[in-house]
């Protein structure tokens, strides 16, 4: 059974090896290929994506989160096992394996989604076990050494690791009941701080191991969150619903079915959500950030927790009244409305998407990309919404088959479309051949890449300018640049930018020169020079 999972797992995952790196992923390759190039984060994840990089290679530097995720596999089989029994760890690697936001995770060049979760379950393992011990802390205990290198390792890849160590720290705390004691409290508040003093201690002798480590720049790169006035509260609203729906209702649904031994057994991870949920949505502003990357720290306890529920806490069983047809002959039902005509709607204005989804206008395709990737690919909004109100219906009745068989829907769709696209389209096939064509045309010089699809490969063709993200709040850079531009722009148009503002108009003013569609997506090559501003950048339009 294990290796029939494990199968499954590898096998999904294959395909995506030879992904294109999208925007900050091929940041991580410029580490190999540059002495000069750094990563705003503590030195670990650099020198681990450094050193492996080495022996992958530049171009193939999706075979690392990969490889920690197999890794990851393993650990979370034997943490679930020790938490619960064989049958809940089987459920949960079952789970991870076939999980879109997993796979992602798998599969993106970054910490958040492979690295960082090995660190977390090496931790949970000795805490666990150190629990179990009444926390006996002792320098000849191996699960104390277990534990701290977790920790101290995980700290030392990103520092949002502390929401892990605070998750630790107050399940101590609550086991202890530090909390019914005035003196207890400030005992092992003490403690907090000592351990918060020996941290920023280590993060600082790590430049003794790490020479090129540069604190300041760390320091730096975290005020850029410091936000606390004007906060792009829609936008961060939106990244937090685009993970939610990459976590499916596979994932998140079985969690509310929790009795109370998976509550008490599974308290720190719970801890470890709730304390993330809160860092990410309220302590700084992360709407300018990669949110849907970052919160990729739920996999991992979503999958043990709804494992638990699986497993048979409530057991799963056939549930009356329920026939495998039927549940067959809904799922068909539900799959095929992947297929009605459906409206695709621009980047901007997001408050359209919005409007759609209270209007119950569901019928478009909801873009998913990001700036570690995805690198794009539509989803019927219509099937994502019909199968989380059927969860929901069948959570109410705790109705665990039918949920189960429509989250695997729900994910197999995602997984294929991300991989694939033969529903409504890919990029993939169309830069392979556009590509192609920009490589062959000595005319094409300089190349501007919409959302920057493809642009690392475009780098090593010698012809890339820039990128285009066509945001409002850049338009005044690209007023700048554009109006001395001669060049082409490469528009593989997922999402789509729209009309009637200053890019579209912009655009529309330029040669089309190639053009291949793939369903939903297309791939234009546009031959730009310079030419009069379109009048909505004049007016200040948006």
């Amino acid at each position: 059974m294990f290796f029939a999972i494990l199968a499954v797992f590898v096998f999904l995952r294959i395909p995506g090896l030879d992904n294109l790196y999208h925007q900050d992923e091929y940041k991580w390759s410029s580490i190999v290929l540059s002495d000069n190039s750094y990563i705003p984060h503590p030195p670990v994840g650099e020198a681990i994506y450094q050193n492996l990089g080495m022996v992958v290679r530049a171009d193939n530097f999706r075979y690392i989160p990969f490889i920690f995720s197999i890794l990851n596999f393993f650990l979370l089989f034997y943490l679930a096992k020790i938490v619960f029994n064989t049958r809940a760890a089987f459920w949960s690697i079952f789970l991870f394996s076939v999980s879109f936001y997993s796979l992602l995770a798998s599969l993106m060049v970054d910490t958040d989604g492979a690295v960082m979760p090995t660190f977390f379950l090496i931790a949970s393992i000795a805490y666990v076990k150190l629990k179990r011990m009444n926390f006996q802390f002792s320098i000849f205990n191996f699960q104390f050494w277990l534990f701290a290198v977790g920790i101290i390792g995980g700290f030392l890849v990103k520092t949002s690791f502390i929401i892990a160590i605070g998750a630790f720290t107050l399940d101590f705390a609550i086991e202890k009941g530090i909390f019914s004691n005035r003196r207890r409290f400030f005992k092992y508040l003490l403690y907090c701080i000592g351990l918060f003093v020996l941290l920023v201690l280590t993060l600082l002798a790590s430049k003794l191991i790490f020479p090129s480590f540069n604190l300041q720049s760390s320091i730096s790169y975290w005020e850029h969150f410091a936000k606390f006035s004007d906060r792009g509260w829609l936008q961060t609203f939106i990244q937090f619903a685009k993970s939610i729906l990459y976590t499916s209702p596979l994932l998140i649904v079985p969690a509310f079915l929790i009795n109370k031994e998976i509550w008490q057994k599974t308290r720190p991870f719970f801890l470890f959500i709730i304390l993330g949920l809160l860092f990410y949505l309220f302590t700084f502003d992360f709407s300018t950030g990669a949110l849907d990357r970052y919160f990729q720290f739920l996999i991992i306890p979503l999958c043990i927790i709804s494992a638990a529920v699986f497993a048979g806490t409530p057991p799963l069983r056939k549930e009356r009244g329920w026939g495998e047809v039927v549940l067959v002959l809904i799922s068909i039902l539900i799959f095929s409305i992947q297929f009605f005509t459906h409206f695709v709607p621009p980047l901007y204005p997001k408050a359209e998407w919005l409007s759609r989804v209270i209007q119950l206008k569901w019928n478009f395709l909801f873009p998913f990309t990001g700036g570690s990737g995805p690198t794009g690919f539509y989803v019927s909004f219509l099937f994502i919404a019909i199968i989380w109100l059927c969860c929901l219906v069948f959570l109410k009745k705790r109705a665990l088959l039918p949920i189960l068989i429509l989250g695997i829907l729900y994910n197999g769709v995602f997984i294929e479309e991300h991989l694939f696209g033969k529903i409504n389209g890919s990029p993939y096939p169309l830069f392979t051949e556009v590509k192609e064509f920009i490589a062959s045309d000595k005319n094409i010089k300089k190349v501007v890449v919409y959302n920057d699809i493809g642009g690392y490969e475009i780098q090593k063709l010698g012809k890339y300018e820039r990128r285009l993200y066509a945001a409002p709040q850049f338009q005044k850079t690209y007023q700048d640049f554009f109006v001395n531009f001669s060049g082409h722009v490469l528009y593989i148009d997922i999402p789509r930018i729209g009309e009637n503002n200053f890019y579209s108009n912009y655009l529309s003013a330029c040669k089309s020169i190639y053009e291949k569609k793939d369903r939903y997506i297309s791939a234009k090559i546009l031959e730009c020079l310079p030419h009069p501003l379109p009048l909505p950048l004049q007016r200040g339009g948006k």
